[in-house]
């Protein structure tokens, strides 16, 4: 890695101009793609090393022959990896996307998408493709990639395709497909060496004349917090749910990372900030805690992240509890480090605290700590002081209005900001990051999430786990909670004509099947071969029938939060629309496989107990004559 150090500290920062080439919020982008990487690379060092990248390093190293296909959306570093194969075989990275021989026996394809038309994809992936001693590297969108193997006919080579779109990864006759959507930066190996990439010692080492050090720069400030491995590990939690419901690539998550350090600052506005307006310059609203949520951005602008908009649903800041609003409130019984990230002087600065009123920003120690209100900048604890011991009303109802919703334009609620940094640097005042997590997230169950797709992955036993699901969704789509009976599979119509998760109560419905528990398992997405070859991190699971791979519904954090909520309170969950729609197709799945039972059987939640009713339809014997 490189040491910007030199005699002379620098104007402006060099990782502060790279990070904000990263953040792709804003209409300069050029930071986001490989072929601009130069600059930044020249600023944050070498670049992280993936699984990925190292297969193919190895694989050039041996010249081994064969095909290598890396599919997956922008931003998930397949132009990275083709970097890393080209350097192995001690070349640059061509410059033209078509076939290229860089080296004997090695020819790569850093872009199928690149070139001008169907026709010369399909030149170039036929060549590619040609039996030979040769080695090639190809990086190609699914749909691209796809549209050109049909028009070669190449059936063979589209099946392994979609293997490797099912499972991750596939291989067949010297050809390997890569399905980079795979690849996790939460993963344990990846993340680290990412938040390190945009946050180590040094390249923060300062600009010219920087206010660090007297508690004027957000984003040191910023990234000094980030390199926490507490604080590392909370922002991993947030990074897990957003995956959820969208593919999380290197590039995005490298954008969030660069706006929660960075934002729309620069040195030299800090710096002009922070001779202009002094130690108020800057509030928690610069804070990575909310900027790593979309802090700042408008609307609109978040809203084209869908790893972003899925964080944001995780509700942290939302979320009440009442001993961390407490804290903020009055936080003399808290613990000494809660004090401290509130800016309480007596623990800051105790030898310069003394009896009665302090200036607002007294305890003050980064903008991290600082709230604006309309009478002015002060710390949160100062804040909670003013709102609850104050005797001036006006006093009083700022300092409200502040804590509850802020300056209505780009100062954030106190308490939005209060809880968010609660969750980052007092997690183990709560009880430890999980015992934070329940308490402070929309989503109370992702921690077990996580524990049962690793215990999942390693071969545990999830019997009891796999009770739990099985009652849950009994009970979101039939209102009869047992999993004694197994799962229970209801007739299509009655499934249909009624919203899994709705807070209208559950009507009897007709029962179309069960599936008894020992034929149902619980599996990881991302095994094998793909475990190898990619950076994966175990945040779902599947529920599988009859080990039939088409017979499988996936549950993610918001399906996995329906389940638990509705097997522990029985009550309606109203999850998200797509989740329900998961739902109603496995079911409708499982009715098109499973013979209907012979017996006509009702799940009646209005009986007490609930329970499977038979009814017995009349029989007419056949009358003599």
């Amino acid at each position: 890695m490189n040491d910007i150090s030199t005699s002379a500290p620098p104007r402006e920062l060099p990782a502060v101009v790279a990070l904000r080439l990263l953040s792709v919020f804003s209409a300069d982008q050029a930071g986001a793609y490989r072929e601009h990487f130069a600059a930044l690379a020249d600023a944050l060092g070498e670049d992280v090393e993936t699984k990925l990248g190292g297969f193919v390093a190895d694989w050039a190293t041996q010249g081994t022959p064969g095909v290598v296909v890396l599919t997956g959306n922008a931003g998930t570093g397949k132009t990275a990896v083709a970097e890393a194969y080209c350097r192995a075989a001690g070349v640059a990275l061509p410059i033209e996307d078509a076939l290229v021989e860089i080296a004997p026996g090695k020819r790569v394809v850093k872009d199928l998408s690149g070139l001008p038309d169907a026709t010369s994809r399909a030149s170039a992936l036929r060549k590619a493709l040609e039996p030979g001693e040769a080695q090639t590297l190809l990086c190609a969108n699914e749909g691209v990639l796809r549209d050109a193997l049909d028009d070669l006919d190449a059936r063979d080579v589209a099946e392994v395709l979609d293997q490797a779109l099912r499972h991750g990864a596939a291989t067949s006759d010297r050809l390997t497909i890569v399905n980079v959507n795979r690849q996790r930066p939460t993963g344990d190996r990846l993340w680290g060496q990412l938040v390190d990439y945009v946050t180590r010692e040094d390249i923060w080492g300062g600009c010219a004349d920087c206010p660090f050090e007297t508690g004027g720069c957000p984003m040191r400030s910023n990234a000094a917090q980030l390199r926490r491995p507490d604080v590392r590990e909370q922002l991993r939690t947030l990074i897990r749910l957003g995956s959820g419901e969208a593919v999380p690539t290197l590039r995005e998550v490298l954008a969030i990372l660069s706006w929660a350090i960075v934002g729309p600052h620069s040195c030299t506005r800090v710096k002009d900030d922070n001779r202009d307006r002094g130690s108020g310059a800057f509030t928690a609203t610069d804070g990575y805690f909310g900027r790593a949520l979309g802090g700042g951005l408008p609307t609109s602008v978040a809203e084209r992240s869908s790893l972003l908009t899925g964080m944001r649903r995780s509700g942290l800041g939302g979320v009440s509890d009442l001993e961390v609003d407490g804290w903020l409130r009055d936080a003399s019984g808290a613990s000494e480090g809660v004090r401290r990230i509130a800016g309480d002087p007596a623990v800051t600065r105790p030898e310069s605290a003394s009896a009665g009123r302090h200036s607002g920003l007294a305890g003050s120690e980064s903008p991290l700590d600082r709230v604006r209100t309309a009478q002015g900048e002060m710390t949160f604890y100062a804040l909670g002081e003013m709102v609850s011991t104050d005797e001036d009303l006006t006093r009083v109802e700022d300092g409200l209005e502040a804590l509850v919703r802020g300056d209505g334009v780009s100062n954030a609620p106190a308490e939005r900001l209060w809880r968010q940094r609660v969750f980052f640097e007092a997690s183990g005042d709560l009880g430890g990051a999980d015992a934070t997590a329940r308490r402070l997230l929309d989503y109370r169950h992702v921690v077990e999430l996580v524990e049962l797709a690793r215990k999942t992955a390693a071969g545990g036993d999830t019997v009891i786990e796999l009770n739990e699901i099985v009652r849950g969704l009994n009970f979101l789509v039939t209102g009869f909670s047992s999993p004694n009976e197994g799962l229970i599979v209801p007739d299509p119509a009655c499934l249909f004509a009624r919203d899994p998760g709705s807070f209208r109560p559950a009507r009897p419905s007709l029962v179309h099947s069960q599936v008894q528990l020992d034929a149902l398992n619980l599996r990881v997405p991302d095994s094998g071969l793909v475990e190898k070859l990619l950076d994966v991190d175990h945040v779902d699971v599947e529920l599988q029938v009859d080990q039939a791979h088409d017979l499988a519904l996936r549950i993610t954090p918001r399906m996995y939060e329906a389940i638990r909520e509705a097997a522990a309170f029985q009550g309606p969950v109203g999850q998200g629309v797509a989740e329900m729609n998961d739902l109603r197709g496995f079911y409708g799945r499982l009715a098109a496989h499973l013979h209907t039972d012979r017996s006509l059987r009702v799940a009646d939640p209005d009986s007490n107990p609930p329970a499977l009713v038979t009814i017995s339809l009349p029989h007419f014997a056949k009358r003599n004559r």
